[in-house]
């Protein structure tokens, strides 16, 4: 991504909507074209989060399953120890009135038919053993029972909220989708703006293409020395940019990165790999192999060296800060505030990226690819 138009010397557009002058063309489309890229990166972030919202309105949809399962086991648990309770019940009762009625098992009858002191202790001791295993039989009964009704109170409890947090995610999730279709149809009007200034833009000499590019990246460079004079290790590497045509340019980009330092281990895997897409087309959305937007670049970059780091330029300025004076391979460089673009330091004060539909891949200085530049470091 380019910058705004508010990195242009000169005047505003007298008429925004009709350049007049292949300047005010320039600067239209340069302007359009950054604003679709920050657009660009809030589809992403709006994306992320849709998916997310997605996921967990599926692993709420799995817990109200499992959940329902769980409170249907412990409801049948809960009518077998209910059973079970009443069935000891039924017993101890029957045992209650047989002994009160005079069954043989009474006391009285234990005393009438004793044959001797021994037998009757003895008949005594069983009739008040079976006494008390039937009512400690019952009283397991009777707890298993309560508890089978407390564990079906707190699985149903379960399932209720399961229900209530599935509720919720499908409706965050809905929320997100929203979200996205309104950012997407902003981008999509956006874009439709950017056409008619790119058609405007592709009908300037070259020559003019040239001189926009350049303006741009001087300005950013004087940006950024504004912003931070002492934060430019690259300061003494920097290069006039090339007023050659872009398919010239691709091949200077190329030359110069072949003397960037290579790193080492995954970081020099990640600038070989970006540095082998040099000339690539820039797409919005797109990550590889064949095309790309400026995150998707360095993220793809950095999955053929096997990282894996965010997707998102704002995503990828929450990697851990690293200042400029201290660049290595493979770092990344973010720029603008807030964050919409991101860039590979490559070395020897260079960054590979992808910047905007007007230019492929290409290698520039730190401080030449945009304003608010700012280094992180990749671990992992």
């Amino acid at each position: 991504m380019l910058s705004a138009s508010l990195m242009w010397t000169g005047s505003a557009l007298a008429d925004p909507e009709n350049p007049a002058t292949a300047d005010e063309a320039q600067r239209a489309y340069l302007d359009s074209s950054h604003r679709a890229g920050v657009l660009n990166e809030e589809v992403l972030v709006a994306q992320e989060k849709q998916d997310a919202a997605n996921a967990a309105a599926a692993a709420a949809g799995d817990q109200v399953t499992a959940a329902g399962v769980a409170a249907e086991a412990a409801r049948a648990q809960a009518e077998q120890a209910d059973a079970a309770a009443a069935s000891y019940q039924g017993k101890v009762n029957a045992f209650a009135n047989a002994s009160f009625r005079g069954a043989r098992l009474d006391g009285m009858s234990v005393l009438l038919t004793a044959g001797s002191a021994e037998d009757f202790l003895d008949q005594a001791t069983s009739l008040d053993r079976v006494a008390a295993d039937t009512q400690q039989t019952l009283d397991e009964a009777i707890a298993a029972r309560d508890a089978a009704t407390q564990a079906k109170a707190q699985a149903d409890a379960a399932a209720a909220a399961a229900a209530q947090a599935k509720a919720d995610a499908d409706a965050a999730a809905a929320a997100a989708a929203q979200a996205t279709a309104d950012v997407t149809s902003r981008k999509a009007d956006l874009d439709a703006e950017a056409a008619r200034y790119k058609a405007l833009y592709d009908s300037l000499s070259e020559q003019e293409r040239q001189a926009a590019a350049a303006a741009e990246e001087q300005a950013n460079a004087a940006a950024n020395a504004a912003a931070e004079p002492a934060a430019a290790p690259q300061a003494a590497s920097r290069s006039d940019r090339s007023t050659t045509s872009d398919s010239s340019a691709a091949t200077s980009s190329a030359a110069a990165a072949a003397s960037a330092p290579a790193g080492s281990g995954a970081a020099a895997a990640a600038v070989a790999a970006a540095l082998s897409k040099v000339g690539s087309p820039y797409v919005y959305g797109a990550a590889g192999p064949n095309a790309f937007d400026c995150s998707g670049l360095t993220s793809w970059a950095w999955a053929q060296a096997g990282v894996s780091i965010p997707r998102t330029s704002g995503g990828q300025a929450g990697l851990p800060s690293v200042p400029l004076s201290e660049l290595q391979p493979g770092d990344l460089v973010t720029y603008y505030s807030p964050v919409s673009h991101v860039a590979m330091y490559i070395g020897n004060g260079q960054v590979v990226h992808a910047s905007t539909e007007t230019r492929p891949v290409y290698v520039t200085t730190v401080s030449g690819a945009g304003p608010n530049a700012t280094g992180h470091r990749v671990t992992g």
